[in-house]
């Protein structure tokens, strides 16, 4: 019986997933892969042409969800400042960030803790980077749509709050919290920062 190609791409990235989980990236060769699926080692260059290539395509589900959460919450055209404040607001934010995480625990341990050698393996810094320059874009736009606002928040400290947020996200999976756990975790940080926000952007007039 033929086997279809979209069952050994699967089965790649399957017995893949296993070995990076087990060995991490660096450590993991091709020849590993091509053993664990069965496979001879050009037919796995058939469906992926590097290691890299493959480890990128295993997470991508993980780094999509990350900046989808980014875009729609911090991009230039994300939630208005004002609607962040909402209590209505924090509680959808506390879902997404949660499923996000629940979802995506296996790929995300691969991510921040697996991937030396790889492509990937500055993606905390990246993330961090494009966060900030994306918040502090949103500010500018923000400042114009409610100049009552206090915008005037040092680059260096939005620098930080995304840092913080990676921080908690790789404690929270390298202690392995259950579901439940990681979502108390999110809404007590979600509370504090959101509290913190509040006391930073009020009017100027208050300041």
């Amino acid at each position: 019986m033929q086997v279809l190609k979209a069952d050994i791409e699967k089965r790649i990235l399957v017995v893949s997933k296993k070995l990076f989980q087990e060995k991490g990236f660096r450590d993991t060769t091709t020849r590993d892969i091509a053993k664990a699926a069965d496979i001879t080692l050009s037919n796995l260059y058939h469906y992926f042409k590097s290691k890299d290539e493959l480890f990128c395509t295993l997470v991508k589900p993980a780094t999509l969800q990350l900046e989808k959460l980014l875009d729609e919450h911090h991009g230039v055209r994300g939630t208005d400042v004002m609607k962040m404040l909402d209590v209505k607001y924090t509680d959808a934010t506390l879902e997404d960030y949660v499923a996000m995480v629940n979802k995506n625990k296996g790929l995300l341990k691969l991510l921040l803790f697996k991937a030396q050698g790889s492509s990937l393996e500055n993606y905390k810094e990246y993330y961090v980077n494009r966060a900030t320059r994306q918040v502090m874009e949103w500010f500018d736009v923000m400042k114009k749509k409610h100049p009552e606002i206090n915008t005037n928040v040092s680059k260096f400290f939005v620098h930080l709050n995304n840092v913080w947020m990676f921080n908690l996200l790789e404690e929270a999976l390298m202690h392995n919290l259950s579901d439940e756990e990681i979502r108390t975790v999110i809404s007590e940080y979600i509370k504090f920062e959101t509290i913190g926000w509040q006391n930073i952007i009020k009017d100027e007039d208050d300041c």
